[in-house]
């Protein structure tokens, strides 16, 4: 049975539900209760004065002091409870407040059942209020009652005030709030309090106010202040266990036990304060759903009162400072932070840093703020957690940036699969499911569905803002989404506004939620659309686009009735492609009115190439599948396992071909396991008999015969088969680009059948014009004819269009263009481009390298090449690369070589030389290059002293026992003697011959 907690009043509460809900504070509690168990009926007395923030627990502990005094013996024996409520409204001078604590006592002795006692008290009170109010009687009328009363009673009052910085502010006589702290009426008040019968004074405050601080005012060192500070973690254990078992909520119990580490999180976010562990555990309770966003705007909506109040009660600076404290993020990737420097907020607020620092030093003093000096510079923030996300959260219409408090505060209340199960309950509020949706993509390590969250999240605020007749604009500006979703709602809402093209909101949706387009192609159809000039032209052909990718996703194993959905989801930004999680269904599900989405997700899945797998990824695509989609046919486990396949995840691939067989043998299991046994195992005449079997199996589908043609294509003696098994996939399904595309290849590779290879790749192009591939083989067959060069770089460009990350089109175009001699800095940005899609492509960046080394930037090649060398380590091309560093080295060595001749600096000559020798990896090859022969030591046979000089330098550095015969070559050149080469043993002789050949030759250009 669920008890009522009151986390504002707990006036409201029973003396017996108090004391029984009475976990924090014992400490505290202990302590005064002590202290006021050796106070004595007369005789002078210790006063207290609690400080804390709201809901620390002041309010609670006076009530329990108060419990106590009626109930324990030791106190009731000489002690009376004076209760106050938190607020005294009625006091406006010191004579109001004695009359208040004789009504206290009136409410006390009425409490104890002491009935007539508390009668004959409150009409002894209202006749001499009543008789102070006629005369000029004495302030201290109320008092005299009051302790001639307790002097009755042989019992000393004890008067609890909560709030008594409050009442300190009404007691002037003059009716305001004091603004002197030297007011006499505290002089008065101080003096009522240090008779041997004065009332003994527990008061609660949020501040030590000047009264209390001043060594010259009138209660410096009169009350002993007690902090109520923070609460410790194991009392928060405490408090959070003991609200559970009353509240009969032992899950939450097990759940707090099963993640200890969520009650520290909790513990910080409430900043240990007892109000506000007693809040969040109500909130706990009900669980992670849009309820929770409207209960936390709820308690945010709860402290408003109060920290509105102490908000406004701020300097205007000081409120800059303190909102930017709320809103600023500490961090951006500087590691371990405290919170904000004085720099960091004034930068953040336009403030300079010394007023920033000045109103730091005030709110500090004020308890607002804390500071540590743990990490550097002295760092700031809030020290009410739940104050700060009250700032964040407030005045902002802004959903996204109104979430950010949210987002700390799910962080902090529910795990990972509780905020999953979530996307899974029922809508609330279209205000509080984007605040929802916004609050859990921000959360702090990336999720692997923040995208679809977005577009969950815009989804609500748009319907929101229909609702209620705001602006989109206002609510969600278009900064506050990533790029591409911002995009995709104005390419939805412009198209709606345009007139002229005809196109039905169906077929709106297909051109927006298209899966082969990219964004920059919506972008220009969608601008071809609205111009009334291209309208309908810019239709029509978007109709053709959209019935081949309606095509080709049936038959890719898409139903008919799975496209409209499709298609207006991804038109509202979810399944976002290739990178699409299993998380991201829950979204788009919630979006869809909650009709599970889930055979549609796993049928996308399959759909060819459109999802691309890592390794995790396959991993939690095949666990999702498992547990989702076990009604799913053999076909639609086998197209899975193709799509795995393609994204070089072949045993993830086996596992759910495994699936599918386990369902039945169709002939898209057969074509899966051929494609295995060819691709990945390396067994084409198993492959082989099993595509035919494929094709037996289901003689309409022309998948098998296309996969026979790939596999018999590669021997080159059996080309007409392979032809032929392509043209019966064609004969199939006429429409299916692939079996053309490959075709054209197999053509190609025959030099009298080019112009038969050009009508197949064109061919497919037509039937499938978002595909890449074709373009770019047809660009490598125009490539080979000269006078065909600008078709070949369009169709580079073509394919490039289509898809930009083609890292195959990149580098065919860069070789193109690296051909051209004018045009070599095109050649360098498209060789980037390649290195850009995939940084460890040693070909492209090792071509890269040669073109800066042509243009003459040998610093650049040489990095270039030494990557190029690096990333390819483990592969052929190693050796190749290092070669060409060395070739490198050479060169710049003896450029080096010849600068320094040039001055005549024979020891810069010498250092150049000896660097080459350092530097090059394989030397042979380094003397052997044009640098060295042709471009260095040739030109020095025009200096024949010079030369004799350098050859004797490298006699020095110990090149002739790299390159012998080079150096005789050269020492036979110097002198003019080639014939003493012929009486050289026979291995150096003909080496010795070549070299002086080339030495010669060169010398003589």
């Amino acid at each position: 049975m669920s008890i009522a907690t009151h986390h504002y009043n707990p006036d409201w509460l029973s003396d017996d539900a108090l004391v029984a809900g009475f976990i924090a504070r014992q400490a505290e509690f202990r302590f005064l209760r002590d202290e006021l168990a050796r106070a004595p009926l007369e005789g002078s007395v210790q006063h207290y004065l609690l400080i804390g923030l709201r809901g620390a627990g002041k309010t609670t502990l006076l009530k329990r002091l108060a419990v106590a005094i009626r109930r324990d013996v030791d106190l009731a024996d000489h002690l009376i409870a004076l209760s106050f409520p938190e607020e005294l409204y009625q006091v406006k001078d010191l004579a109001d407040f004695w009359w208040a604590a004789c009504e206290a006592l009136v409410d006390e002795l009425d409490r104890q059942g002491r009935r007539a006692d508390a009668d004959a008290l409150m009409d002894r009170t209202d006749a001499a209020r009543a008789a102070a109010r006629r005369s000029d009687q004495p302030a201290d009328a109320g008092l005299a009652l009051l302790l001639d009363t307790c002097a009755r009673l042989q019992r000393r009052p004890v008067m609890l005030v909560d709030n008594l910085d409050m009442v300190f502010e009404r007691i002037d006589k003059r009716g305001r709030k004091l603004k002197d702290p030297h007011a006499a009426a505290y002089w008065a008040l101080r003096e009522a309090l240090s008779t041997t019968r004065s009332p003994i004074v527990i008061g609660g405050s949020v501040r030590l106010s000047e009264p209390f601080t001043d060594y010259d005012k009138a209660f410096y060192d009169f009350f002993v202040p007690k902090r109520l500070g923070r609460l410790e973690l194991a009392e928060v254990r405490r408090v959070l266990e003991h609200l559970a078992d009353r509240q009969g909520s032992p899950e939450i119990k097990a759940r707090l036990k099963a993640r200890p580490s969520r009650i520290e999180t909790l513990h910080d976010l409430t900043g240990g304060n007892p109000r506000a562990v007693g809040l969040i555990f109500t909130l706990l309770q009900q669980g992670p759903n849009s309820r929770a966003v409207e209960d936390f705007e709820r308690l945010m909506d709860l402290t408003t009162p109060y920290y509105k109040a102490r908000f406004e009660d701020l300097s205007e600076q000081a409120q800059v400072v303190m909102h930017a404290l709320a809103v600023r993020r500490p961090g951006d990737g500087s590691g371990l932070r405290f919170g904000h420097t004085a720099a960091e907020l004034g930068a953040h607020a336009g403030l300079p840093t010394n007023v920033v620092s000045a109103q730091l030093d005030v709110l500090e003093r004020e308890g607002l703020l804390e500071k540590s000096a743990a990490f550097g510079r002295t760092q700031y923030r809030i020290a009410e957690q739940l104050f700060r996300l009250w700032l964040q959260m407030r005045g902002n219409r802004r959903v996204r940036q109104s979430a950010l408090g949210l987002t700390e505060f799910l962080e902090a209340m529910y795990d990972e699969e509780e905020l999953t199960a979530t996307l899974q309950g029922a809508t609330g509020p279209a205000l509080a499911e984007a605040r929802l949706a916004f609050a859990m993509a921000d959360m702090r390590g990336r999720r692997a569905d923040r995208r679809s969250l977005e577009a969950w999240g815009a989804e609500c605020a748009t319907r929101y803002a229909d609702e209620s007749g705001a602006s989109l604009d206002d609510i969600l500006p278009a900064e506050d989404l990533p790029e591409d979703l911002a995009a995709l709602s104005a390419l939805r809402r412009r198209l709606a506004g345009c007139i002229g093209h005809g196109l039905s909101q169906a077929e709106q949706d297909a051109l927006v939620g298209a899966l082969d387009l990219r964004l920059e192609a919506k972008r220009a159809a969608v601008d071809a659309l609205c111009a009334s000039g291209t309208a309908v032209t810019e239709a029509e052909r978007m109709r053709t686009y959209q019935l081949a990718e309606r095509r080709k996703l049936l038959r890719y194993g898409l139903l008919e009735a799975d496209l409209p959905l499709l298609y207006g989801l991804r038109a509202r930004g979810f399944f976002p492609l290739p990178h699409l999680h299993p998380d991201d269904i829950a979204p788009a599900q919630r979006a869809n009115g909650g009709t599970s989405l889930d055979a549609l997700a796993w049928r996308l899945v399959g759909a060819w190439s459109y999802v691309k797998f890592a390794d995790e990824a396959a991993e939690g695509w095949l666990s999702w599948g498992r547990k989702h989609a076990t009604d799913a046919s053999a076909n639609a486990w086998a197209n899975v396992a193709g799509a795995l396949r393609r994204s070089d995840q072949p045993n993830a691939a086996r596992e759910a071909l495994t699936e599918a067989t386990q369902r039945g043998t169709t002939a898209r299991t057969e074509y899966e396991r051929a494609c295995l046994l060819a691709e990945v195992a390396g067994l084409p005449t198993e492959a082989e008999a099993t595509f035919h079997a494929a094709a037996t199996l289901d003689p309409s589908d022309p998948f098998p015969w296309n996969g026979l043609g790939n596999t018999i294509a590669e021997q080159s003696e059996r080309a007409n088969e392979a032809e032929a098994a392509y043209h019966k996939a064609i004969e199939i399904d006429p429409t299916y680009a692939a079996p053309w595309h490959n075709l054209g290849n197999l053509l190609a590779k025959q030099p009298e059948r080019t112009d038969e290879a050009e009508a197949a790749y064109r061919q497919a192009i037509e039937i499938d014009p978002a595909l890449a591939s074709p373009w770019s083989n047809l660009g490598s067959l125009l490539a080979g004819q000269p006078r065909r060069i600008n078709e070949a770089e369009a169709a580079y460009r073509k394919a490039i269009e289509i898809d930009p990350s083609d890292r195959g089109s990149w580098i065919n175009l860069a070789f193109l263009l690296a051909e051209q001699t004018k045009r070599t800095d095109e050649a360098v940005a498209a060789y980037q481009k390649v290195i850009e899609i995939d940084p460890n492509d040693s070909w492209a960046t090792g071509h890269l390298g040669l073109l800066q080394a042509e243009k003459g930037d040998l610093e650049a090649a040489e990095a270039s090449i030494k990557r190029a060398v690096t990333v390819s380590l483990e592969t052929e091309l190693h050796e190749f690369w290092q070669a060409q560093l060395d070739r490198l080295h050479a060169r710049r060595s003896t450029i080096a070589a010849t600068r320094a001749l040039s001055v005549g600096s024979f020891a810069d000559t010498r250092a150049a030389l000896d660097k080459l020798l350092a530097d090059a990896a394989d030397l042979p090859t380094a003397l052997a290059s044009q640098a060295f022969v042709e471009r260095f030591l040739a030109p020095l046979l025009a200096n024949p002293t010079q030369a004799a000089s350098v050859l004797g330098l490298l006699h020095g550095l110990g090149y002739d026992r790299h390159a012998r015969p080079l150096l005789l070559a050269f020492e036979a050149a110097i002198d003019g003697k080639p014939e003493l080469l012929d009486a050289l043993e026979p291995e150096t002789r003909n080496a010795a011959k070549r070299m002086y050949e080339r030495l010669t030759k060169a010398a003589k250009r």
